[in-house]
């Protein structure tokens, strides 16, 4: 009963360290997915680009180690048979050379005892000299048959040592096949591992770019509904001709793709929304290195280097818009003079004194982000590059 209670115990916390490895794995797994999510759409495009390099790389060091270990394994059955006939043939020649031992032994105590079996002092006689001549040639007997057995074994043990160097040259080239077997079995496992990964971060890079295509979409049809920017009949007809232009390897998906009339900012230098930033992307064209699609950007989008930061309204003038949209989270619009309208888009909360109608000074707060703030701005039915006109 003890010995099932201790089985059971056993059982049970290989499977919970099991789980908590797994568990551990899928925290870090999604640590990940986070850090991939908050990235720039060109850093995550070129981190992609470089794994799928790698995998390149990867596949093909897979293929010539494959090529190798293919080699060595028709030898390597050869050389497992040669390595057991070296074995039984060394334990074969380990035994004669104990046994060729044995005999020297036996032939030196021979020799020590005939040796003795003659005193210094003793008297010579016939019988004694009969016994040294016997104990001479005895001697002489010896000695020849020590000579032999000694070369044998001498032989044996040469033997022995080449067979030895042979057995040693031969695991040292089943351990470097098993080594390359195992080299091969990390590859394989790192390919997977890289090909899900690839997976996740082209699945988030595919949500991203969605997310922007449909983010642009929604601002410009907002701008539209305020008759802030105004879609000329001349610039439909001008999409529709680049539309039916063959196109090169560059697609130019529906409306996220429209050549916005862009002029450039000519009035003072202003404060930036954000206090402390950086610039997560860039105005202008945007050619995505996957899939071919080319986006214009009409806003940047700035990464604020601290969290829930005071987003800051940039020039004097009067709220228009103030509310949750669909897919920019929270949007404020101010209409400012010389028909400028600054844009600003992620806000994570409106400020409660944000109402639609009221004049508001530069440097107010107009609400707050945790990380990053879309910003845009246009000067009648044209688009201005937002990094022009702040500090």
């Amino acid at each position: 009963m003890k010995k099932c209670f201790l089985l059971f115990l056993f059982s049970f916390s290989v499977l919970f360290a099991n789980e908590i490895a797994q568990k551990q794995k899928d925290i870090k797994e999604n640590e990940r997915i986070v850090k991939q999510l908050s990235k720039k759409l060109e850093d995550l495009a070129g981190e992609i680009l470089d794994n799928e390099k790698n995998l390149k790389k990867i596949a093909s060091e897979i293929s010539t180690l494959t090529s190798k270990t293919s080699k060595l394994e028709s030898s390597v059955k050869t050389q497992i048979k040669a390595l057991e006939q070296l074995n039984a043939q060394n334990k074969d020649l380990l035994q004669n050379k104990n046994k060729i031992e044995g005999k020297i032994i036996d032939l030196i105590a021979k020799d020590f005892a005939y040796d003795l079996a003659i005193p210094k002092n003793y008297i010579e006689s016939e019988d004694s000299i009969i016994a040294l001549e016997l104990v001479g040639v005895l001697d002489k007997i010896f000695k020849e048959e020590f000579y032999q057995i000694s070369k044998d074994y001498e032989n044996i043990s040469k033997k022995i040592e080449e067979k030895q160097t042979q057995i040693t040259t031969i695991n040292n080239n089943l351990k470097a096949y098993k080594d390359q077997i195992d080299e091969l079995k990390n590859l394989r496992k790192k390919q997977e591992q890289e090909i899900s990964k690839q997976k996740t971060d082209k699945e988030i890079y595919t949500r991203k770019l969605s997310n922007l295509q449909a983010q642009q979409q929604e601002l410009r049809k907002t701008l539209n509904k305020l008759k802030i920017i105004k879609e000329k009949e001349e610039e439909k007809l001008a999409q529709k001709k680049e539309d039916k232009k063959p196109s090169s390897n560059v697609k130019q998906v529906g409306s996220s793709y429209q050549t916005s009339s862009v002029k450039r900012y000519s009035g003072p230098k202003t404060i930036a929304p954000l206090e402390s930033y950086t610039v997560k992307q860039k105005f202008g064209n945007y050619v995505d290195p996957i899939y071919n699609i080319k986006i214009y950007n009409e806003n940047v989008v700035l990464k604020s280097d601290s969290a829930n930061a005071a987003v800051r309204n940039v020039l004097d003038g009067k709220v228009v818009f103030a509310k949750a949209t669909p897919t920019l989270k929270q949007v404020v619009i101010v209409e400012n003079k010389d028909g400028i309208h600054t844009i600003y888009a992620h806000l994570d909360k409106i400020a409660p004194g944000v109402k639609v109608g009221r004049n508001i000074k530069k440097g107010y707060i107009i609400g707050r982000v945790e990380s990053d703030l879309t910003f845009e701005v246009t000067q009648k039915n044209f688009h201005i590059n937002p990094l022009e006109m702040i500090k």
